[in-house]
């Protein structure tokens, strides 16, 4: 990692974009001199996803390690080509072209957040090369009629649903909304109006703001005064630390709050300490599983990262494993065959069993898991079958903490 940090440091990232190469020779009796299968992909190092892109590239870079200390996919290493998309679609664009026509690699897998994973997915149409999209819950990139991409992760409506069955059941029927203009707030906040319909909740506030805000102050401000019982929040790292923040200097305290889905970044409490104190949140990994090699895997990534893994890490670790999957099933790298293969085969990995709707991608199997922020943990609340506990509300002012 030190190496990575240095060689960014030393290339402007946007014109060598240098090819942070990830390989781990496999065991001498699988064939150490074979030609390596190379997957390639753009990773979020930069910009407003790196949080979250840098935990997306641990993912990758773990289940590579392990895999190819098992012997690698057909008596092959396997090997991960990535560059910097700086958290722009259009860069991610370009890298893609460049890892196809360049680079030629065996296969692609999708970036970081749906902003670059919607236009990705037409480069991954454009070659015909089958793309697992670990890092989007969005259904319209699925809904575009493509026959490329797979969603792997759970899709947007598990993300807001729980929280507002929570909100419902305490009473809470007045509803602020915010998120940053970007594609997943957007479509984020589009979710909302039918589900609060539905539950006789009242939209009493809707609004963007910049995806690189720093001062949250006028938003809380203007949050506050539309007097709402709940406020969810569609933000990121940067920006679920910067509106908690706010909240606290301005000794405001809403009965519910929920950020999504920076509150879930394992940096976040990090970040803010105590006063992550009965934030709602989403997640798509429960740690608790004793199922599908969730203990292998936190075992394997507390001792190569000394921490607790994150979503992120566990969807793309998943998403290597459902290629994975596909490639023994078929037992080549033939590209239609695994296309046909994506869309069929049911996979246990360690964020619950991969199953697509065929005939558009959409995912199908995996779901996500409401949490609150209690005593520096991820208490598990919704879907009431794995529950950790009870939701501990109203959210608690400021003063009484």
């Amino acid at each position: 990692m030190r190496l990575q940090g240095l060689l960014l440091r030393r290339c402007s990232v946007a014109v060598c974009a240098v090819a942070l190469m990830f390989s781990v020779a496999p065991a001498p009796s699988r064939g150490a001199d074979a030609k390596p299968i190379v997957i390639g992909t753009s990773v979020s190092l930069s910009g407003i996803f790196a949080d979250g892109g840098k935990s997306s590239l641990e993912g990758y870079q773990l289940w590579i390690k392990l895999q190819n200390a098992k012997g690698g996919l057909l008596g092959r290493p396997v090997e991960l080509k990535y560059y910097d998309d700086q958290s722009e679609g259009a860069t991610g664009v370009r890298l893609y072209e460049r890892l196809i026509n360049e680079d030629k690699v065996d296969l692609i897998i999708g970036p970081y957040g749906t902003g670059l994973t919607a236009p990705v997915a037409n480069v991954a149409e454009k070659y015909k090369m089958p793309m697992l999209c670990p890092e989007t819950g969005d259904l319209g990139i699925f809904s575009r009629g493509l026959k490329y991409v797979f969603q792997a992760l759970g899709p947007l409506p598990t993300y807001l649903f729980g929280a507002m069955q929570i909100a419902k059941d305490h009473g809470y029927k007045r509803l602020a909304l915010v998120a940053p203009n970007i594609a997943f707030g957007q479509a984020m906040i589009g979710l909302v109006p039918p589900i609060a319909r539905g539950f006789g909740q009242s939209i009493v506030f809707s609004d963007y703001y910049p995806a690189n805000l720093s001062d949250f102050s006028s938003v809380v401000e203007r949050i506050r005064a539309s007097n709402p019982d709940a406020v969810l929040a569609m933000s990121f790292p940067n920006d679920s630390v910067g509106l908690l923040r706010g909240l606290k200097a301005a000794n405001y305290a809403p009965k519910l709050f929920y950020e999504a889905v920076g509150a879930a970044d394992v940096q976040f409490a990090n970040n803010v300490g105590g006063d992550a104190q009965g934030v709602i949140s989403v997640t798509g990994f429960n740690n608790t599983f004793k199922a599908n090699g969730t203990p292998a895997f936190l075992a394997a990534y507390r001792s190569e990262y000394h921490r607790e893994p994150d979503y992120h890490v566990a969807s793309n670790f998943a998403a290597m494993t459902v290629l994975a999957a596909a490639i023994t099933k078929n037992k080549s790298l033939d590209q239609e065959k695994l296309r046909e293969t994506l869309g069929t085969i049911v996979v246990p990995t360690v964020t619950g069993t991969y199953k697509v709707d065929a005939r558009n991608g959409i995912q199908m199997g995996y779901t996500s898991y409401i949490f609150q922020w209690q005593n520096g943990k991820q208490v598990i609340l919704y879907p009431g079958n794995v529950a950790q506990g009870k939701p501990k509300l109203p959210f608690p002012s400021w003063s009484g903490r």
